[in-house]
Formats: C-alpha cells, sequence, structure tokens
C-alpha cells in the first residue's frame, strides 16, 4: 500500500532531469512532462507525532471469527463513541488505523482512519464547512464549533473508499500531511495480520508513572515496538519485537516479561501463560505466544478463558 506510485512516475522524473542536461543553449524549451499526483492511502495521512499506531484487518476478522463475533466486538468498542458517522465508518470498514499519542492517552489526541465502503457517507452541512481541494478526489470538511479536545475537529474523505478522522490538537497535523505529502517515520503497522502495532516508546501520561514506576522504567529504556497477529483455524499466532535503546534495557524488558509469565496464579491463566516464549539478542527482545481459538473467542467476546 505506502509507497505504491503511479505508473510512469519514476520515468517522468528520470527523462525530466536527462533533458535538463542535455539542454541546448537558445532551443524553444520542450513540453514539460505531466504532473502525476499519487494516490494517498488512508494509513499515510497519520501523521509522525501519533506514537502508537494500530491496525485491526476488520474483514480478516470478520471471515476468521464470524461476522456476528466481528460486530460485538464492534459493538464494544463504539459503546461510548457519541460521533454518529464515525460510527457508521467503523461497520462499514474493511480495515482500521488508529493513531494515538502515548503522553496524552487520556486527552483523547488521535486519528482514526477507515477504510472500506463509504459510500454516501457524508458530514452534515449544519455541523461541517468544507474546505477547499487539496488535491483531486480528496475533502476536507472542518467542524464548525469547537469540539472537546477528545472528539472530531476534522474529516477527510478520500473519495468513496475511505473516512479519516482528527481530533482537534490533529488536526493541523493532517492537513500538513495532505499539503506536503506523508511523513517520514510515521508508525507504519505490519499489513498481514489480524491485529498490528507500531510503537515509537515514549513516556507514559504523568499519573501513569507515579503508579506504575516499574513499568515507566521498563518502557523509558525501550526504542520501539512491533508487534502482529496472524490466525489460523488452531486459534492467534502474536510475534513482537522489542527494540531497546540498549542491551540492558532490552533485559528490563525481557525480565519484566519473564515475572507476568512465571508469576500467575491462577490456574486458567498459567497455561496459557506457558506458551508465551521471550527471546533476547543483544537489544532486541522476541516475544512469541500461540493462543487457542477458545481462549481468542473468549477474549474478545468479553469473556474468560474456560
Amino acid at each position: 500500500m505506502r509507497g505504491v506510485v503511479l505508473g510512469g512516475t519514476c520515468l517522468a522524473l528520470s527523462t525530466a532531469g536527462l533533458c535538463g542536461c542535455s539542454e541546448i543553449p537558445g532551443a524553444a524549451p520542450g513540453p514539460r512532462p505531466p504532473h502525476v499526483i499519487r494516490r494517498l492511502d488512508a494509513s499515510e495521512l497519520l501523521p509522525a507525532d501519533l506514537d502508537l499506531v494500530i491496525r485491526v484487518d476488520v474483514a480478516r476478522m470478520r471471515a476468521g471469527l464470524g461476522a456476528a463475533a466481528a460486530e460485538q466486538l464492534a459493538a464494544r468498542a463504539l459503546a461510548d463513541e457519541p460521533d454518529a458517522l464515525l460510527g457508521e465508518a467503523a461497520r462499514r470498514a474493511d480495515v482500521v488505523w488508529i493513531g494515538l499519542r502515548l503522553a496524552h492517552l487520556d486527552e483523547g489526541d488521535r486519528v482514526i482512519a477507515f477504510e472500506g465502503r463509504m459510500t454516501e457517507l457524508e458530514p452534515s452541512s449544519a455541523t461541517w464547512d468544507v474546505r477547499p481541494q487539496l488535491r483531486e478526489g480528496v475533502d476536507v470538511f472542518d467542524r464548525r464549533d469547537d469540539p472537546p479536545r477528545a472528539g472530531v475537529a476534522r474529516i477527510v474523505r478520500l473519495g468513496e473508499r475511505a473516512l479519516i478522522f482528527a481530533s482537534p490538537v490533529e488536526a493541523s497535523s493532517v492537513g500538513r500531511v495532505l499539503r506536503d505529502g506523508p511523513d517520514e517515520g510515521r508508525g507504519d503497522p505490519a499489513a498481514d495480520g489480524l491485529v498490528s502495532l507500531d510503537l515509537k516508546a515514549g513516556r507514559l501520561p504523568s499519573h501513569l508513572e507515579r503508579s506504575f514506576p516499574s513499568i515507566a522504567n521498563v518502557i523509558g529504556g525501550v526504542e520501539r515496538v512491533r508487534a502482529n497477529s496472524m490466525l489460523d483455524e488452531e486459534g492467534a499466532l502474536v510475534e513482537a519485537e522489542i527494540v531497546a535503546h540498549t542491551a540492558d534495557g532490552a533485559q528490563r524488558a525481557r525480565r519484566f516479561l519473564e515475572v507476568l509469565r512465571d508469576n500467575v496464579r491462577d490456574l486458567r491463566y498459567a497455561e496459557i501463560m506457558k506458551a508465551l516464549s521471550i527471546e533476547q539478542i543483544e537489544r532486541t527482545v522476541r516475544v512469541r505466544w500461540k493462543l487457542p481459538s477458545q481462549v481468542v473467542l473468549a477474549l474478545l467476546s468479553g469473556g474468560e478463558p474456560g
């Protein structure tokens, strides 16, 4: 998805460069190559300041778990969501990206992108103003009143295939990405799993650091976390790679995970945790966890493993 360029763009740029080097003095300039605008993907509108990006493959979830289980999970996730358009976009989505700022989880700074069947989903003209188009096929809507910090201040529509919702703090960053192009170094979860994430580790919210200093110490030594989950008939395979700033930081992360795995008292969870594999190689900790299908269904439905 990301990095796909319309055919001919590279050739046009190369040709333009060669013509510039062999230009004949005094000759009339030749025709300029056509300006090709690459199609934006929904995930490319997530700014780089969002240090936690989660990707959910809803279509794969429907296929693997069944439509009823997927709808139940969506209903739980949207139970407290006041924005009706966002809720409808979530129900139609095939893929969802959620971008968050780790240090401001409580404040609700976020960008959520939905890709799927977004036909006829239109922000109400009573609430939203349409902005001038910066790109063909891209519509931007700004809220007329001042929403709460955790609300929606800007909506971007990519034709009938995607809707992006930005909170007030992130609205200007999304506008900058539309104008200047996708940010380098933005969160980019794997696109081949059921649920995947990309975390550029930073500080926790201050009240969480005070409440959980040992966890804050572990996270402070971590540089990046990438995780992915795959679903098959036997259950889910969760794999994660934790990259620390130093080998000592990786060791703290490994020991923390080992303590969690080895000190579960509830026998139902102890059996599940035994399947958690943890390995450290210098600054990297690799985690592999196989979950049986009944455990996956219980967790997704809000129940407890049997």
